[in-house]
């Protein structure tokens, strides 16, 4: 995977050579030029590489131990001063010999971040990978926490030897192997630096830091310069894809960016703010949305992914994971979490957030915002849309209502101002298009849940649900230093369970292993989850793998009979349809009235022919 800066001077890899970026063109499109022959080319991004460190390509963000992370950042940071800027041999030399490097050790590190701008390029290429299955105590872990929270985080500002003596002697007190200095070097490179400073210096240093006094959001000054993601439970009720009954509110976590009020990221679930949530909108801020807009049948266009520069997300501590905070640092993306009580910090994606709820208000099935205003509505009575159905209307909204809005605080539409940042006008010059990501895939595997399971030999088994491949065989049987099973990281995409990705500790590297029956459907999360409820309902227990698949076959089976049976109910399913394309063509009408911006031309084909969800679909 690899880091393209698409901005003008930036080197670029075209067919195999290496091109200078000398302007944007538009969204999808840059003029480049030879840097050895000097000939110009208009050239569509899509077909650009980066320039990767042949050594690591094949590396996975999350597939380097805490070590090697460690040692990258620590690399980092000492030549931090020296990349993207002239520099002398005496410079290098300089912050050389106050490390104990030679010179050409640090020109090497320069050469490779220079190429890439991922701190993946600094781990070395000999580091020493461990026995199998050698992952950090779980006890020294919390001798970790405890240091650091009770020493480290003091007013006495203990210097981090200090620090480290006390790791190694507990350890040491209880007969455990100490961890090395870096990966303590590291954990303290993660804690929050105003919580440091405020533990270690006091409040009023830490308010004189960080503290942002003049009242406004302190960043957003270009196109991808701040992202802010956050939740709120949408006003509307869903239902769900067999019965059509009332399943709950859905939570939409969206990112904005602060610059052109550009939504640049969504995703809708049952699933309340958790990590996942903020990953699956982080993927999406990263890619292009041309495959999410056809796989929902929207019309339109969507021209906004990339790297930001910031990315700020609540303060909630169950938001960010150790995978999410490294692809992060591979990025050089600050992670940045909203300060409690700072109002200015929030109010752009808060506003986004009402003034989506206030449309979702003319749907069928909206709770409204409160009480007052809902009156004797029944929002399970008139609940009608699934959340596959809901999405579509969702996207069509941001692409072809919200996007095309005026909005009084910038003073023209999101997709004006976005076009402004980034191409620039006659008064301004824009920015250029944000820097993009090579292998998009890649960085989709870190991004998934994670979990650790043991080889069995009938393979890894999750959920009641087993997996296997040839590349299992490997592993059966083997132990640790402690005679234990050794667990591996397994990651699973909630979207479909059919594979997971299972990681070769020894082979640094992601293996796709399927279903051990091959057979069996392509399920969601959810499916199984419904699948196991249906079970629990049948007062099925002690059930194993082909009871689940058989269950799913039921509830399909269940699916065909309704759709079967119950055609007048599918009639009146699409008369109230045909009510809620009126419903919302009217209010498009009245958005049109008041902004002569928003082009509702789509708007009826959206509504048409609405049919019912296939879950079986993958």
């Amino acid at each position: 995977m690899g880091k393209i800066d698409l901005k003008s001077g930036s080197i670029v890899n075209y067919m195999g050579e290496q091109w200078k970026v000398l302007k944007t063109v538009d969204f999808k499109s840059l003029k480049i030029q030879n840097i050895y022959t000097h000939d110009v080319f208009v050239v569509s991004i899509d077909d650009l590489q980066s320039n990767v460190v042949e050594t690591h390509k094949n590396r996975y963000i999350d597939s380097y131990s805490r070590e090697e992370w460690a040692e990258a950042l620590r690399r980092e940071d000492i030549i931090k001063d020296l990349v993207f800027v002239s520099r002398t041999k005496n410079d290098v030399e300089k912050i050389a010999k106050e490390h104990g490097y030679s010179y050409v050790t640090l020109y090497n590190w320069i050469k490779r971040y220079e190429q890439t701008g991922e701190v993946s390029s600094l781990v070395s290429g000999t580091a020493k990978r461990g026995k199998k299955g050698n992952r950090l105590d779980a006890k020294v872990d919390e001798i970790i926490n405890d240091i650091l929270e009770n020493v480290y985080l003091n007013q006495q500002r203990y210097s981090f030897n200090r620090v480290y003596n006390k790791i190694y002697l507990a350890c040491r007190h209880e007969n455990l192997k100490a961890p090395h200095r870096n990966t303590i070097r590291y954990r303290i490179s993660q804690i929050e630096p105003k919580k440091v400073v405020k533990r270690r210096d006091g409040y009023k240093k830490a308010q004189e830091q960080f503290k942002n006094y003049d009242g406004k959001f302190p960043a957003g000054k270009f196109p991808f310069d701040f992202v802010q993601i956050d939740h709120t439970p949408l006003d509307i009720r869903l239902v769900d894809r067999i019965y059509r009954k009332p399943l709950g509110r859905p939570t939409l976590t969206m990112a904005i960016d602060v610059y052109s009020r550009m939504v640049v990221g969504v995703y809708v679930s049952f699933l309340g703010p958790a990590f996942y949530n903020v990953s699956q909108c982080m993927f999406n801020i990263f890619t292009k949305k041309d495959n999410l807009l056809k796989k929902y049948g929207v019309e339109g266009e969507w021209e906004i992914f990339g790297i930001p520069r910031i990315i700020g997300v609540d303060n909630g501590p169950d938001l960010v994971c150790e995978d999410m905070q490294r692809v992060c640092d591979e990025y050089s993306i600050s992670l940045q979490k909203r300060p409690v009580g700072r109002p200015q910090f929030g109010p752009h994606i808060e506003r986004a957030f009402k003034t989506h709820n206030g449309d979702i208000h003319n749907l069928p099935g909206t709770t409204f915002s409160d009480i007052a205003e809902k009156g004797d509505y029944d929002s399970d009575k008139h609940a009608s849309y699934t959340i596959e159905e809901f999405t579509t209307w969702l996207l069509h909204y941001i692409v072809n209502i919200y996007h095309k809005k005026y909005h009084s605080e910038i003073c023209m539409t999101p997709e004006q101002k976005y076009l402004k940042g980034i191409i620039g006008n006659d008064e301004n010059p824009g920015v250029g298009l944000p820097p993009v990501l090579d292998n998009i895939e890649d960085v989709k595997i870190s991004l998934l849940p994670t979990v650790m399971r043991t080889v069995q030999k009938d393979g890894i088994t999750i959920d009641g649900v087993t997996y296997y491949s040839d590349v299992l065989r490997h592993w059966i049987g083997i132990k640790n230093d402690e005679n234990r099973r050794v667990s591996h990281k397994i990651k699973r995409d909630p979207m479909n369970i059919q594979r997971i990705y299972f990681y070769d500790s020894e082979l640094k590297e992601y293996f796709e292993v399927p279903y051990r029956k091959i057979s069996a459907p392509a399920m969601t999360l959810w499916d199984l989850y419904a699948v196991k409820k249906y079970l629990k309902e049948q007062k099925i227990r002690n059930y194993n793998e082909d009871d689940i698949f058989d269950a799913y076959e039921k509830l399909y089976e269940i699916e065909d009979n309704i759709e079967s049976t119950h055609k007048a109910h599918l009639k009146k399913y699409k008369n109230k349809s045909k009510k809620i394309k009126e419903m919302v063509s009217k209010n498009n009408e009245k958005l049109n009235d008041k902004y002569s911006e928003i082009d509702t031309e789509n708007t009826d084909e959206l509504y048409k022919d609405i049919q019912i969800y296939d879950i079986t679909e993958n």
